[in-house]
């Protein structure tokens, strides 16, 4: 597998973000999975989730050690663990939101299944949105030539931020939709409430890690 920040730390060094942000993308798809089998009424695998984020953890550890480790970086150090932190956050995010899952299924009718089968599909797209923009990212550390790809760069961080709004508008309509059901028990409303702010904070922390790249490109 290709890696990420090719030489970034040195001659003959490698940190592997890339590969990082891969396996985070793999833990958010398996969330989205383990969503649509939420909403099917069917029981939450949380531990294959959790699975995901571990190897996530495992890849983190090693980028966090060989940054740590470098004598010399072409980009801020406190920078790049700035970005590993927030594409960890992603994957714990993700962890989080399926254990919740697991607990508790209310009924919830078709509107608010629809609902969050879309917030489902809207953190797939956002997630592989950074990860079209860290190949991207990829490619410039390792061709030398940054400038030349920081116009498409530029432009994935803008498309994450406004899938991250889209996601956003789609939060408040499933908030929005759970206080107008009187019907539902309080506890109910507690918990699916929770689970919306958790699933919208996989898309808010994508977009902190997509602007770590726009700030990363704006120190060269």
């Amino acid at each position: 597998m290709k890696r990420f920040l090719a030489r970034v730390v040195g001659r003959g060094a490698f940190v592997p973000f890339r590969e990082h942000a891969e396996a985070v993308e793999a833990t958010a798809e398996e969330l989205s999975r383990q969503l649509r089998a939420w909403l099917r009424g069917e029981a939450v695998q949380a531990d294959v989730v959790s699975g995901r984020e571990h190897q996530a953890d495992l890849i983190k550890r090693k980028v966090r050690e060989d940054l740590m480790r470098a004598r010399f970086s072409l980009l801020a150090r406190p920078a790049l663990l700035q970005l590993l932190g927030h594409q960890d956050l992603i994957a714990d995010l993700c962890q989080d939101a399926a254990l919740l899952m697991a607990q508790r299924r209310p009924p919830l009718g078709i509107e608010l299944e629809d609902e969050f089968r879309a917030l489902g599909e809207a953190i797939s797209r956002t997630v592989h949105a950074y990860s079209v923009v860290i190949g991207e990212f990829d490619q410039a550390v390792g061709s030398g030539h940054i400038g030349a790809h920081a116009p498409r760069i530029s432009e994935g961080v803008d498309r994450i931020n406004q899938l991250e709004h889209e996601s956003d508008l789609l939060e408040r309509s499933i908030v929005a939709t759970i206080y107008r059901r009187e019907d539902m028990p309080a506890f109910d409303r507690y918990h699916l409430i929770q689970l919306v702010l958790m699933l919208g904070g996989v898309v808010d922390q994508v977009e902190e890690a997509s602007g770590d790249l726009r700030m990363l490109l704006a120190g060269l």
